[in-house]
Parts: structure tokens; sequence; C-alpha cells
């Protein structure tokens, strides 16, 4: 991202002189709305206003990094946008699968590229098990992707993905960046 090095608000002319105020004032406003306009378009393509908030049902979808089919009950969920801000509320509930390995979360919009693991969420769940020792689940955006991975974790005890259980529900939420790619 590169954000403008030089800004450049017009000088002032003559405060004695109402019409020069008058035409500084407009000058102002024209060369903060341009700065403003030359960052946002630098940041992530764009950003939007608190005022343009997409809020919209969206549909969470689970797989397993072994990929295979869910049996759904249930499938609700809530995505929030705010710029590249993205709030996403879900509950899903399954009674069969022929996924495996690792069990993840399809985000309806891909996470920005970090360093590390920054966008953690909580989860709760029902009729599943976690393993001795783990206590609680989370989820975490897999920077550049459209990935949450549920974890198990616990006191004293490595965190790691929870393997795709055969029936289950999970109910949550996360927040992270998501790039702008609409």
């Amino acid at each position: 991202m590169s954000l403008p090095s030089e800004i450049k608000l017009p000088l002032r002319v003559d405060y004695a002189n109402e019409g020069d105020l008058d035409r500084y004032l407009r000058d102002l406003v024209f060369e903060i709305q341009t700065m403003y306009e030359d960052i946002a378009n630098n940041v992530n393509g764009f950003i939007r206003n608190d005022t343009e908030v997409d809020q919209a049902q969206w549909v969470p979808t689970l797989n397993g990094t072994v990929a295979g089919n869910f049996t759904y009950g249930n499938q609700v969920g809530w995505s929030i946008r705010r710029g590249i801000y993205t709030e996403l509320f879900f509950d899903i509930s399954w009674t069969a699968t022929t996924a495996a390995g690792g069990l993840y979360l399809e985000l309806p919009y891909r996470v920005t590229l970090s360093a590390g693991y920054p966008f953690h969420g909580f989860v709760r769940s029902s009729g599943i098990a976690y393993g001795a020792g783990y206590t609680y689940l989370s989820i975490n955006a897999v920077p550049d992707s459209y990935t949450g991975n549920i974890g198990v974790a616990g006191s004293g005890m490595a965190s790691a993905q929870l393997t795709v259980p055969a029936s289950g529900s999970l109910f949550g939420h996360i927040s992270y960046i998501g790039i702008s790619d609409e």
C-alpha cells in the first residue's frame, strides 16, 4: 500500500477579503476530498464510508482438507462488511459427511495477506468430541484465502485443527480484514 507522501493544502489568501476566504475554504475542501480519495484508493483498492454497510445473509459451508459432502440440517449465516472490515456470524449443523482431515469454514470474502494469523473468532459446539485435554474451539482466518480453520485448544495443549466430526453443530463469529475482490 502506498499513501500520498506530499499533502499540499492551499495557502490562505486574505482573511480580510470575504471572497478570498470563501475561495480558500472551497479549495481546502476540494484538496481534502482528493487526499481522502487517494488514500481510499490505496487501501486494498477502495474503502467505503460507514454509511455504506453491506449486510447480507450468507450460507456457511463446511469442508475438510480431504474434500467430501456434508448433509446439513442447518446453514444460517450473516455477513457484515464495512469497507474491507468483515464480520461473519454462523450457525451450522450436519448429520453426516464424507469429508475427512481438518475441518474448515469456507469464507465469503478473501482474507487479506498478513505475516501471521491475526484474525481469530469464537466457536461453540454441540455433539462434537474434541479429544483428551482440549476444552474449546476457535476459528482462524487463513491469510490470502477463503478459509477459516476450525481449531481445538486447551490449557497446556498445543492447538490443532479439529478433525472433521461425523456430525454435530457449530455456531460462532469471526472478524477479519477482507480483500476487496467484489
